[in-house]
C-alpha cells in the first residue's frame, strides 16, 4: 500500500493543472533515481526497464539523467568497477546523452539538472518528466549485487577496487571475444562453427585451469552475481537458453519475468563464459531460426509458435551438448595439467556448492518454471540446429 500511495502522490505533485517549476520536477527525477539505486538497482537495469516500459524514445533523456547523477555522485572516482563499465556502455549507446554529460562541470548539484539540460538545449516535456519519475519511484527492491552510492568511499583506493584472484584474464577474454565476433560476422556456417569451437575450447580449458589453480574450500571459491537483460521477442525461450548454458557451467539462474531481467550466480570465470556463450549461441540460434523459413513464405517456420518451440528445442539440446563437452574438456584439461581426475572432481564440486549456497542466500524463495506444450516441428528443428552448433574443436558435432 505504501508504494501505491507514493505513486499517486507523485502524479498529483507532477501533473495536473498546477505544474510545478521544472527545477522541482528535475529534483524529483534525480531523487527517484538515487532511491532506486539504494533499492538495489544499477544503471544498466534502469536503462533496460525504461526502454521496455516507455519506449526507445525516452532512452536519451533517461541516459542523460543517469549520466548527470553519475557526475554529481563522483562515480568516476568512487563507484565499483562494474558500475563504471555500465555507465560507459550507456554513454556509448546514447551519444547525445554522452555529449551532454561531457559538458558538465566536475561538481554538479542534482537540483541543477534541469538548468544543465536547458543550457545544452535539451527539450523535455512535462509528460516525460512524469513518466520517468513515476516509473523509477515504482521500482521494487532488488538484491544488492554491489554497494549502493550511499556506501561508496569518498575516494575508491585501488586496492578496494581490485578484482578477485579468480577474475578472468582480460587477454583470454579478448581472444575469446575475437573468435566469437568472427563466428557471428561470417555467413558461412562451417566457418562460424570453427570459430565457435575454438572459443569454447579456450573457455573450458581456462575455467578448469583456474579451478585447479585455486583449489578447494569456501575460502578459495569466489562467487559473484550479475544481471543480464533480455529483449523481445521470445524472451522466455531466451531465458531457457541462458539457463541451459548456465547449468552446464556451474552457474545458477533466476528470472525476474516482470522486467525481463535474469540474475546469474557463479564464479567470475564461469560467469564470463556463460555471458559470452549466451551471446554467441543466441546469434546462431536466431540465424538458424530465420533460415528455417527463408525459402518458403508460407512455411510454418514463420509462425510465432514454431519459432518459440525452435528456440526452446535449441536450448534443451545445446544444454545437453554443453554438459557432454564440459565432461570431455574437464578430463582433457586434467591430463594437460597432470592432475588426476579424481582429485579434480572435488574441486569442481566445492565450487558448485559455493555457488548453490550464495544462490540460496540471495534467492531463498524461488520456484521452477514449468514447460508448456510446444510446436513439434519447431522443437525438432531447434534440436537439429543445436546439433549443428559445433562445440568440439575436432568434430563438427558431438555424436548423438
Amino acid at each position: 500500500m505504501g508504494s501505491n500511495r507514493t505513486y499517486f502522490r507523485t502524479r498529483d505533485r507532477l501533473s495536473g493543472d498546477c505544474v510545478p517549476p521544472r527545477q522541482r520536477s528535475a529534483a524529483g527525477l534525480m531523487t527517484a533515481l538515487a532511491d532506486a539505486y539504494e533499492r538495489g538497482w544499477q544503471p544498466a537495469d534502469v536503462m533496460h526497464v525504461t526502454r521496455r516500459a516507455l519506449g526507445a524514445g525516452t532512452a536519451p533523456t533517461a541516459a542523460a539523467a543517469v549520466l548527470f547523477q553519475a557526475r554529481a555522485a563522483g562515480s568516476d572516482g568512487r563507484a565499483p568497477r562494474d558500475w563504471r563499465a555500465q555507465l560507459a556502455r550507456i554513454a556509448d549507446s546514447e551519444p547525445d546523452a554522452a555529449q551532454f554529460a561531457a559538458g558538465l562541470p566536475r561538481r554538479c548539484d542534482p537540483d541543477d539538472f534541469a538548468a544543465a539540460l536547458e543550457t545544452a538545449g535539451w527539450r523535455i516535456g512535462v509528460r516525460e518528466w512524469v513518466d520517468l519519475t513515476v516509473l523509477w519511484l515504482e521500482f521494487p527492491r532488488l538484491n544488492q549485487l554491489c554497494e549502493p552510492p550511499s556506501a561508496w568511499p569518498l575516494v575508491r583506493v585501488h586496492h578496494h577496487d581490485r578484482p578477485s584472484e579468480e577474475t578472468a584474464d582480460p587477454k583470454v577474454l579478448g581472444r575469446i571475444r575475437g573468435l566469437l565476433a568472427k563466428a557471428e560476422a561470417t555467413d558461412f556456417v562451417e566457418e562460424a562453427e570453427t570459430f565457435t569451437a575454438k572459443a569454447q575450447d579456450l573457455m573450458t580449458r581456462y575455467s578448469i585451469s583456474t579451478a585447479i589453480l585455486h583449489g578447494t574450500g569456501p575460502a578459495s571459491t569466489a562467487v559473484q552475481s550479475r544481471r543480464m537483460h533480455l529483449d523481445s521477442p521470445y524472451v522466455r525461450e531466451k531465458v531457457h537458453l541462458l539457463t541451459a548454458i548456465g547449468e552446464a557451467n556451474r552457474v545458477r539462474t533466476v528470472w525476474f519475468d516482470r522486467f525481463a531481467i535474469a540474475t546469474v550466480v557463479g564464479s567470475p570465470v564461469d560467469l564470463e563464459q556463460v555471458d559470452l556463450l549466451f551471446t554467441s549461441l543466441l546469434v546462431q540460434a536466431t540465424r538458424a531460426m530465420h533460415a528455417a523459413g527463408a525459402h518458403d513464405q508460407a512455411a510454418p517456420s514463420r509462425s510465432a509458435s514454431f519459432r518459440k518451440a525452435f528456440l526452446f528445442g535449441f536450448a534443451v539440446r545445446i544444454g545437453q551438448r554443453l554438459k557432454e563437452a564440459d565432461s570431455r574438456a574437464t578430463a582433457e584439461a586434467a591430463v594437460d595439467a597432470d592432475v588426476r581426475i579424481d582429485d579434480l572432481l572435488p574441486v569442481l564440486a566445492a565450487r558448485s556448492a559455493a555457488v548453490d549456497a550464495e544462490f540460496d542466500r540471495l534467492f531463498p524463495t524461488t520456484r521452477a518454471s514449468r514447460s508448456r506444450n510446444v510446436d513439434a516441428d519447431g522443437w525438432h528443428a531447434g534440436r537439429s540446429a543445436a546439433d549443428d552448433a559445433s562445440l568440439s574443436p575436432d568434430k563438427r558435432a558431438i555424436p548423438r
